[in-house]
């Protein structure tokens, strides 16, 4: 009974801190307008000073809230002899659920920890920095990278984490869902032209001016974006999305939900509605790539390779 109630409690943790997080990117969309530009093109432009501020103190309820369950959950947890873990041999939604939390728990936690305690350690000359400010734009992804195999360190090849394959099979499926993406960019932005649609969106203006703005103060501080795109975002976003999500999605309904419900996650949460339909795009080509190979490290290949090109080409 006491082993039920500790699991059930930080399940409901867990849970408060993932819809915490979709509230936040749903609260994001619901400021979005669009307007026309000096050329007659449609943006779309976030405005966050619309959140209301009931909306803004409920989400840091929510959030609150799920870091007190899930912590309570935990400490009930350790109090309780559990039975020894004999492995998984099927992904549960409660995996999906457990892991996400403790996503959640370590990265809102860092962000607290961060502008009540440790940011006023840093020097205020990196603080203020683009390169910092690319870091912490994808602080998400690298507490995926730390939690996410350490959750499933008893199963990683459940999620795509067997030992890296690199031979000319795998290098042709990456290079031939490459050539995909390419394809499907030049479609997507010609038919944004013919509709009057500017594809550059808020959130890719944004990255390329922190760009920008790091190679200005020089190399070694432009690098720091790059490495937060071009390596910390595929290794993070693939473990989470793919590794995971998709894992225990097809695990549960099959193969068809497991790619589809991935990608469609994967683009809601980039909160990007003008590249709503080409990151979901995107994300079935990664999803299909990942079932066909069996392996997460060749979506994270093909993914590292798209945003390291972006990068390369928004940096000269």
């Amino acid at each position: 009974m006491k082993r039920n109630l500790a699991r059930n409690v930080q399940l409901t943790g867990a849970l408060l801190l993932i819809w915490a997080f979709l509230q936040d990117i749903l609260l994001t969309l619901s400021t979005m307008t669009f307007v026309r530009d000096e050329h007659g093109k449609w943006q779309a432009l976030i405005q966050a000073e619309q959140i209301s501020p009931l909306w803004s103190v409920l989400s840091l309820l929510f959030v609150l809230t799920g870091l007190a369950v899930f912590l309570a959950g935990y400490l009930l947890k350790k109090r309780v002899v559990l039975p020894k873990h004999q492995g998984r041999t099927r992904l549960t939604l409660r995996d999906l659920a457990m892991s996400f939390g403790w996503v959640g728990l370590l990265f809102f936690g860092s962000v607290f920890l961060y502008y009540f305690a440790v940011g006023g350690l840093i020097p205020e000359w990196f603080r203020t920095s683009p390169g910092a400010s690319a870091l912490g734009g994808v602080s998400l992804q690298i507490v995926a990278i730390l939690v996410i195999p350490l959750y499933f360190r008893k199963s990683l090849a459940e999620i795509g984490l067997q030992r890296p394959v690199l031979n000319w099979k795998m290098l042709g499926y990456v290079l031939m869902f490459f050539c995909f993406v390419y394809a499907m960019s030049l479609v997507t932005t010609s038919l944004s032209d013919w509709m009057g649609i500017d594809t550059e969106s808020y959130r890719e203006k944004h990255i390329s001016q922190e760009l920008n703005d790091a190679k200005a103060l020089g190399i070694l501080m432009a690098m720091l974006p790059v490495l937060a795109t071009a390596v910390i975002a595929p290794l993070g976003e693939e473990l989470l999305f793919r590794g995971v999500l998709q894992s225990v999605l097809t695990a549960k309904w099959g193969v068809y939900a497991g790619v589809i419900g991935s990608a469609l996650i994967f683009s809601l949460i980039h909160a990007d509605l003008v590249l709503f339909v080409p990151i979901f795009l995107m994300g079935v080509l990664f999803s299909v790539l990942y079932r066909i190979t069996g392996s997460l490290w060749a979506p994270i290949w093909l993914h590292a390779i798209n945003n390291l090109i972006a990068s390369l080409n928004d940096l000269f």
